[in-house]
């Protein structure tokens, strides 16, 4: 009897007919280049998902339904020493399993964009990470913060209320701090402390001090 599993290289990952199939290369008495073949998801669903297809050059699994290698289905991609498996350099101890506590679970694209999501007793975190941009957002148990930095632009925009509330709040500017709207209220049950190094302007059709 023939084995129904095998291994292949997956040689397009283009479906023409956008069904995210595969096609692969594999040894069958000789080289053979298969047909679009179907990939498996762990969730399919009509427009709904996980989608997540193998490179080009990458090792999969193979099982055949007949005996002739005819119909065919890829269950997943298979590491090698040829094809390494992904570190995310975020925590040393953790990554490739080294301290054996199987601790960590992630998703690292090729533009090594990363989900992060660690388990390590007294470190947990869940990090998003975009590499290009040097963009992150962290969810950190052990310095118990939510923190969100990036080399660029953030913006926050809303149709509606933009509600902050919180104990403390800080904001510092390296340079200018602009509000603009077109009514500003600020009050304070205690003091208000407005203080400048250099000159203070106020502009207004009327001022009123009390």
């Amino acid at each position: 009897m023939k084995n129904l599993f095998f291994m292949a290289k997956v040689s397009d990952n283009k479906d023409p007919d956008g069904l995210n199939r595969i096609r692969i290369t594999f040894t069958n008495e000789e080289e053979v280049v298969s047909n679009w073949v179907p990939y498996v998801s762990p969730m399919t669903g009509d427009g709904t998902g996980i989608s997540v297809l193998p490179e080009v050059d990458d090792q999969v699994l193979v099982i055949s339904l007949d005996m002739d290698k005819k119909n065919l289905v890829v269950l997943g991609s298979v590491w090698s020493e040829a094809a390494a498996a992904p570190e995310t350099g975020e925590n040393s101890d953790a990554d490739l399993n080294q301290d054996g506590n199987n601790s960590l679970s992630f998703i690292k694209t090729k533009g090594e964009n990363m989900l992060i999501l660690d388990d390590t007793d007294g470190k947990e975190k869940i990090q998003i990470i975009h590499n290009k941009t040097n963009s992150r957002i962290e969810f950190l148990s052990e310095d118990k913060k939510i923190s969100v930095t990036t080399d660029e632009e953030i913006a926050i925009t809303s149709k509606k209320d933009l509600n902050v509330n919180a104990e403390n709040i800080s904001i510092e500017a390296e340079k200018e701090l602009n509000f603009q709207c077109e009514d500003l209220q600020i009050k304070a049950s205690k003091e208000v402390n407005i203080e400048a190094s250099k000159d203070m302007t106020l502009k207004g059709s009327g001022i009123a001090l009390n």
